[in-house]
């Protein structure tokens, strides 16, 4: 969509040009060239909900810091554990299978990519389907160094040939 917006821009400035050359830069006509619409942000706050087209909605809730257990996988002595809560409503015709739901999370300016963490069923995902018109819910925690807690990247792609949306914010 903001595609077309900024198509839309290109061509009436092109048309106030074009207008401003066949009328004669004499002719007294003052013709202001529209500035470019923003373009809309992709970062969310924590708690919007994304929707895909057909029908599915995810919301991925405010991050929480934890202490992971010393049994778990992915934590490095040092960094923060970081984790939410997403929740998946299937909006669609067909069963939403979980296990093709990936997670990713990338911290800082650079966006450095953080490892994941599991711990006992946290890290396990949505197990088995979501039925049309159900919901899933499951937390997923990932290993943040604590200088770049400022601005942690979470980005959810609901299978792995689709589309990731994103929620970027500070981790307080």
């Amino acid at each position: 969509m903001n595609g077309i917006r900024v198509t839309a821009a290109v061509r009436v400035s092109a048309a106030a040009v074009m207008t401003v050359c066949l009328l004669g830069a004499g002719a007294g006509v003052t013709v202001a060239a529209p500035s470019p619409s923003p373009s809309p942000s992709t970062d969310t706050d924590w708690g919007d909900t994304k929707k895909w087209d057909g029908g599915l909605e995810v919301t991925v809730s405010k991050p929480v810091k934890f202490t992971p257990s010393p049994y778990s996988i992915g934590h490095e002595t040092g960094n923060q554990g970081v984790k939410w809560r997403i929740k998946v409503h299937n909006g669609t015709d067909e069963a939403f299978q979980g296990a093709l739901m990936t997670v990713y999370a990338k911290s800082g300016s650079d966006g450095d990519t953080c490892e994941q963490i599991f711990d006992g069923n946290l890290g396990a995902g949505i197990a088995g389907s979501v039925s049309p018109g159900s919901s899933g819910t499951a937390e997923f925690a990932f290993d943040v160094p604590r200088a770049q807690l400022t601005k942690v990247d979470l980005e959810v792609r609901p299978d792995f040939l689709g589309d990731g949306k994103h929620w970027v914010g500070e981790v307080k």
